[in-house]
């Protein structure tokens, strides 16, 4: 498909990076302008409109990193990420009616279930505490989070979503990570308060709607959330196929508690292709129960 498209367009094929049957993404060079090109080969979403939030996001990943990713570079592409998913979300809500989105500061209902985020997230959010927090600030939140990390271990997505997790950057129903909070905190939205209350604290509000999200009728306008997967996927991709990176999603509370107990240097292994968060990894838990099937499946690597 991308190499018909490229004879169409007139733009050569110039890589692929994988030939396992699995590539998504190559890059083309324009002959008109002899500028790189990321191109999709392949749908990863239903919708057309994601596909290109996808290529966008990997576009710019291979804009900003050029031939040799670095620790700076990650961190830099996941603000830029953060901002953009923001920018979206923002925009798909502000053509809501007046008063639809029940959301509001100090409304914490979403802030406890297991948060899935990519290694750049986890690099942006660490690089944040470190370079904003005093010495006992930062040990005080690397202590929180290792506990977090300790009592929620081997827990299931389901077990996650409840009041007794609550997300270890949570205080006082605030993020106090808000300015690089995560993509799937930047896409969430609700209509109800009060359900989304009882869907967290009330045990057979919970219980049905682990079983069946939409036992409990329309709770979000999809759009955002969809393109927050989007912007993820071109992140995932473009880093898995471009840079052979371990894109593979992490917990946000395993993967900062490696992060912070860790030594500094976890940060370039992973650059230089290593697999130093593999202890972090879960299933992915960067959405609300039952969104994904909405929001369409993510191709991922084994």
């Amino acid at each position: 498909m991308a190499r018909a498209k490229a004879r169409r367009t007139g733009k050569k094929r110039i890589s692929q990076r994988r030939a396992d049957g699995r590539v998504h993404l190559a890059l083309v060079r324009d002959p008109a302008t002899g500028h790189e090109l990321v191109s999709l080969g392949r749908p990863v979403f239903a919708e057309g409109w994601q596909d290109d939030l996808v290529t966008g996001t990997a576009s710019t990943a291979r804009g900003m990193l050029g031939d040799q990713p670095t620790v700076d570079g990650a961190v830099e592409l996941a603000r830029s990420a953060m901002a953009a998913t923001s920018r979206l979300a923002e925009g798909l809500l502000a053509r809501a009616p007046a008063g639809a989105v029940a959301c509001q500061a100090g409304c914490d209902h979403c802030c406890h279930q297991s948060v899935g985020v990519t290694p750049p997230e986890a690099l942006a959010i660490w690089r944040h505490l470190t370079s904003t927090l005093s010495a006992d600030e930062l040990a005080q939140v690397a202590s929180h989070v290792a506990a977090t990390r300790a009592r929620t271990r081997g827990l299931s997505s389901d077990d996650r979503h409840s009041p007794e997790h609550p997300c270890p950057f949570l205080r006082d129903g605030r993020c106090t990570i808000y300015e690089v909070r995560p993509l799937a905190c930047r896409g969430m939205n609700a209509f109800d308060a009060d359900l989304c209350a009882r869907r967290l604290r009330d045990a057979a509000t919970r219980a049905a709607f682990i079983a069946d999200p939409g036992s409990l009728g329309p709770t979000s306008f999809m759009e955002p959330i969809r393109a927050f997967h989007a912007i993820s996927a071109g992140l995932q991709l473009g880093l898995a196929e471009l840079y052979r990176l371990d894109m593979r999603p992490l917990d946000l509370a395993a993967a900062l508690d490696l992060l912070l107990s860790g030594p500094p240097s976890q940060a370039q292994a992973w650059i230089d292709g290593g697999s130093p968060f593999a202890s972090a990894r879960g299933g992915d838990g960067s959405r609300a129960p039952g969104s994904r099937p909405l929001s369409g499946a993510l191709y991922g690597a084994p």
